[in-house]
């Protein structure tokens, strides 16, 4: 198996910067978060005092920048007598209590940024689906990062249109990457006629009796070929969610003909599924093939 190329990076000078800004810095050029480890010194509070690699080095991308933080150890708020250093000058409770501060002290980092949790241009990335719930947004997980923070950013105004042709075409395009037609007061027949319209055995269909008045279409320009049982469900579910609740629709796919599917009730021929299989209306070469469609209203 290839390896990864490895990104030879220059450490930057980092002395002197606050643990926040340095950080920063260094996932700017293309370092990863930097191991922090705390000292006692007379240097602001959470001040860069010490770095390794020191500057100027030139090392690969993935080596972990190790820093030195200043920062007073809790030890000296205890009796003098936990103060007091081991012969060869370690303390034990000293490094404990060092450990405890980091713990202490990343609660308080986020406690101070709590305000950037919730824009999602700011929200760390795996903070996203929680922010998106409280909109009750769903979010499609193989979305870039700057897809999903500029929806969850619009989803009160993508509300303000919900169950209208503009918000449903919207929602449908966001999901699937394709814009529909959307065909209102539409419906692609028109039940069983003898000696009107139809023609037992080349294009006659039964079908409920259904009110245009609460019916459209959603035609999707894809190639039948392309179409998968996920996309399906998926369409089906969002125009579902979406659609007033009296309404009823008709969801079909526009491609090249294909044969004919051997299942539901056939009548010369014309198909109509009951699962979500596509079928052929077959007339000429751009015909419109169907998914079942849902036939009692809401």
């Amino acid at each position: 198996m290839r390896e990864m190329v490895k990104k030879k990076l220059k450490v930057p000078n980092l002395a002197g910067l606050s643990v926040r800004n340095a950080t920063v810095v260094l996932k700017a050029i293309g370092f990863d978060d930097p191991d922090v480890r705390y000292a006692e010194s007379y240097e602001p509070r959470l001040t860069v005092i010490g770095q390794s690699p020191s500057r100027g080095q030139i090392v690969d991308s993935t080596q972990p920048i190790r820093l030195t933080v200043s920062q007073r150890n809790a030890l000296r708020f205890l009796p003098g007598i936990f103060q007091r250093n081991a012969e060869d000058g370690s303390n034990v409770l000293r490094d404990l209590l060092w450990v405890i501060q980091h713990l202490i002290d990343g609660i308080e980092d986020k406690i101070d940024q709590i305000h950037t949790y919730f824009d999602p241009y700011e929200a760390p990335e795996d903070f996203l689906p929680w922010l998106a719930s409280w909109v009750a947004f769903t979010l499609d997980e193989n979305w870039p990062i700057e897809k999903k923070r500029y929806l969850i950013k619009k989803a009160v105004d993508f509300y303000r249109i919900r169950g209208t042709v503009k918000g449903l075409k919207l929602f449908l395009k966001l999901f699937t990457e394709v814009e529909p037609e959307i065909l209102e007061n539409q419906w692609p027949f028109r039940g069983f006629q003898i000696g009107v319209n139809s023609t037992i055995g080349v294009d006659s269909i039964i079908l409920p009796p259904v009110n245009l008045a609460h019916c459209f279409i959603v035609d999707f320009p894809i190639h039948p070929d392309e179409v998968t049982d996920e996309l399906i469900i998926k369409i089906h579910d969002i125009i579902r969610a979406q659609k007033p609740a009296h309404t009823t629709y008709f969801l079909r796919f526009r491609g090249a003909r294909r044969l004919l599917s051997s299942f539901g009730i056939v009548i010369g021929e014309h198909a109509v599924g009951s699962g979500m299989e596509i079928v052929d209306t077959g007339e000429d070469e751009d015909f419109a093939s169907n998914t079942a469609m849902d036939l009692e209203p809401g």
